[in-house]
């Protein structure tokens, strides 16, 4: 973990996390949150997203309790709504550590501190081809999802195996405490070993469901 730390916005998500090199679009319409993006856009245009702890519901509009470990993004485009609301796509950058909160209102500004990430795993042999195949475990754990296949047509053609890793790690079903889980493991390798596990257990569940599909056919006579 780096020593240095700079002042930065956060936006809290109950059920978003961020992860490096990751594409995340987002739709801003809460008025103190329209503030925070005027500002993040008349600045450094960067804002950290942090996933909120469970029982965030009883507190939403205030200050509910976030996780440290979050992610920085930058603002790569964005459309001011007639309105005032705001449609943004955030690139994600570095890991970050929450130190502590410098504001909590209208929104909140934390000091934070980078995280280092073991990233050798994505320049090594054979990465690509093992990024490939991560693609493929999440095809066919999401093959009736046809936003799930849009996103792995997507990744690809031209993608690096980080950013492969880091996409389907933002985009896995489930609880988001387990994404979150995976944005804290300490490197790359260890994140993509996770995900090709939990993928390939998913998998052949939906395999399972396949043949048994196919064995009994959807009675057509019944609505």
């Amino acid at each position: 973990m780096s020593d240095e730390f700079d002042l930065q916005p956060v936006f809290p998500l109950p059920n978003v996390v961020l992860f490096p090199r990751a594409i995340l679009p987002l739709h801003i319409f809460e008025p103190r949150y329209r503030t925070m993006i005027a500002d993040v856009l008349g600045g450094g245009q960067t804002m950290v997203v942090a996933l909120l702890k469970r029982g965030w519901e009883q507190d939403y509009y205030g200050s509910p309790e976030a996780y440290s470990i979050a992610c920085l993004g930058r603002v790569v485009q964005h459309h001011e709504l007639p309105d005032g609301r705001y449609n943004i796509m955030l690139h994600g950058e570095e890991k970050v550590f929450l130190d502590r909160y410098e504001r909590q209102q209208p929104y909140r500004i934390a000091r934070v501190r980078r995280v280092e990430e073991d990233r050798t795993w994505a320049g090594g042999e054979g990465a690509a081809a093992m990024a490939a195949e991560l693609i493929e475990l999440y095809r066919r754990a999401h093959q009736r999802q046809g936003t799930a296949l849009d996103l792995a047509q997507l990744l690809e053609p031209h993608v690096s195996p980080e950013a492969v890793v880091n996409t389907i790690a933002m985009n896995l079903d489930g609880e988001s405490d387990v994404r979150q889980q995976l944005l804290e493991l300490d490197g790359l390798e260890m994140r993509f070993q996770a995900l090709h596990q939990l993928l390939r257990e998913s998998s052949r569940t939906q395999d399972v469901v396949d043949r048994v599909r196919h064995l009994y056919p959807k009675d057509l006579r019944r609505n």
